[in-house]
């Protein structure tokens, strides 16, 4: 069997050793006999015929000789050609069967992930049931978790809409139907005196109904809002002072009375509309439900770095299962003699939660009223919701 024998490039390589004036002393047989570069020591190129030299030259002073080796340029193109030649072949088979075992990986690895797309893909915008996408690689479990944790939330945050829908149209459907049967009323009668009463039936049925929408626009405000998209320097003092304004005429009418003690601005960062419709709920609610001549307290104090906004009536007070139970939505207390939603509390207490405070309930003095503290941060002292 022939044997190929690798290629020689040794009669490609020539060399001179001359004396330092140039003296020829010794050359390779390929070598011409004019020098191929100067004394100084280093790389070179040279031209020779037709051939193109590579030139290094090393002097050795204390002999006084110097030494040339040059090298074919056609000969290092050659070399440089079967190096990349030999390289490229293995790659050009290697990186087809390495692409194909890569797509055929991750094609495997990421067939939980297509059913787990298709799942969704084929779900009604309100099928929010858990996800079935079986065993997954540890790279995609965590994505998985995070949507199952994102699903939770929306069937949560749908059951609440479900349910705040199904109470908003309850509360409303009670003033419609007494407005409709006081129209009833006036239009079967007629008897002035029982018209009269009955138009005034009527106009307190839409009074009812208006403040329920009023309410219920501030709650989808208030639940739309995750945080405090415009948050500002507010008083709360001037806030109070500008809602019990508004309020005294109506109470006053009532035998009621307002009174505020305030010894603090009450400046904090926050929704001066947000604010001024938390304080106008509870000033209303303790209006509402304090009792007839009865006095509603509305107190400001600087207290551990917050601002305390206490709002207090003179009425019969609550039992402590309704304690409880403030601040849910459509909440009443059984013992309530007044006309109301159960929203107002409510309000106060998502727009307390926006600002970065609490709200609690507790019965006044002598188990007399219901006392409301609201705490916010003082403004430079917030913290995040």
């Amino acid at each position: 069997m022939r044997i190929r024998r690798p290629p020689d490039f040794r009669t490609k390589v020539a060399f001179q050793v001359r004396e330092a004036d140039g003296t020829l002393i010794l050359r390779s047989a390929n070598a011409p006999t004019t020098p191929f570069a100067g004394p100084v020591s280093g790389f070179s190129e040279a031209v020779f015929g037709d051939i193109f030299w590579r030139v290094y030259s090393a002097t050795e002073a204390a002999q006084g000789v110097v030494v040339h080796v040059a090298e074919d340029h056609a000969t290092r193109e050659r070399i440089a050609r079967r190096v990349a030649l030999s390289a490229l072949v293995p790659q050009l088979v290697a990186l087809p069967l390495l692409g194909l075992a890569i797509w055929w990986v991750v094609g495997r690895s990421l067939r939980p992930l297509r059913r787990l797309a298709e799942q969704l893909a084929h779900r009604s915008p309100d099928d929010v049931r858990p996800l079935a996408a079986g065993p997954m690689p540890v790279e995609l479990t965590s994505l998985a978790e995070r949507l199952e944790e994102l699903l939770s939330r929306v069937r949560d945050s749908l059951d609440s809409e479900r349910r705040f829908t199904s109470h908003a149209a309850h509360e409303l459907r009670t003033p419609v139907s007494a407005m409709r049967a006081q129209a009833e009323v006036a239009l079967a009668t007629i008897d002035p005196d029982v018209r009269d009463a009955a138009l005034r039936h009527g106009i307190e049925a839409c009074d009812r109904m208006t403040r329920l929408v009023t309410q219920l626009m501030q709650l989808a405000r208030v639940d739309e809002a995750g945080h405090l998209a415009s948050a500002t320097s507010c008083e709360l003092r001037a806030i109070a002072e500008r809602v019990l304004a508004d309020s005294a005429p109506a109470a006053m009418q009532d035998g009621n009375s307002v009174a505020l003690e305030a010894s603090d601005p009450g400046r904090v960062l926050g929704d001066g509309a947000l604010l001024e419709a938390l304080v106008r709920n509870l000033v209303d609610n303790a209006l509402q439900h304090g009792g007839p001549h009865g006095e509603v307290r509305v107190g400001l104090v600087q207290h551990d770095r917050q601002i305390r906004l206490t709002v207090e009536d003179t009425g019969p007070g609550v039992t402590p299962e309704t304690l409880e139970r403030l601040g849910r939505r459509f909440y009443r207390a059984a013992e309530a003699t007044a006309t109301g939603s159960g929203l107002g509390l409510s309000i106060v207490k998502r727009i307390t939660e926006l600002h970065g405070g609490c709200v609690s309930f507790r019965n006044g003095d002598a188990d007399r009223g219901l006392r409301v503290e609201v705490t916010i941060p003082m403004q430079g002292c917030e913290r995040s919701n």
